[in-house]
């Protein structure tokens, strides 16, 4: 039985995807409610913060559903520092079909001040391409960068 993960951030490119876990499969897209994108600590390898997600009444966070081997979840945990950098937890996804499914989701474990980091451009411009390939909201993009900022 494959796993549902939840990509939002810079696994929302399927290059990086493959080289992570070369057995996933892009299942479907969906929305986390009441959350939305943000980015937190520091990582060394992005040279700035990372996306994460931060509880948000009323907001929404759009990613796509991939389907995971056993294999791939714990290549994946590797890449994202579970449990030490990134915690995973399941949480309910409504696919673009309006069905409710469980996936895994990674969400940072350091939190940032306002304006304490801001993520790289080669970062961002990874996590846009993959905005604008499956045609997400770019405002909540650009507000998660804005927090960030601090303005």
């Amino acid at each position: 039985m494959s796993n549902l993960y939840f990509a939002y951030g810079s696994n929302l490119d399927q290059n990086q995807m493959v080289d992570r876990c070369p057995n996933s499969k892009i299942y479907g897209f969906g929305v986390l409610l009441d959350y939305r994108l943000s980015f937190e600590g520091y990582s060394k390898i992005r040279s700035g913060s990372v996306c994460s997600i931060e509880k948000h009444r009323n907001s929404f966070l759009e990613g796509v559903l991939y389907a995971l081997d056993d294999e791939d979840l714990t290549s994946l945990d590797k890449y994202e520092g579970y449990p030490k950098i990134y915690d995973r937890s399941r949480r309910a996804i409504i696919t673009d079909d309006g069905r409710q499914l469980e996936a895994w989701i990674y969400h940072r474990l350091e939190k940032n001040e306002e304006g304490s980091f801001l993520p790289s451009e080669e970062y961002m411009r990874l996590i846009y391409n993959g905005y604008r390939r499956y045609g997400f909201n770019m405002d909540n993009l650009y507000d998660a960068y804005r927090r960030c900022e601090g303005s």
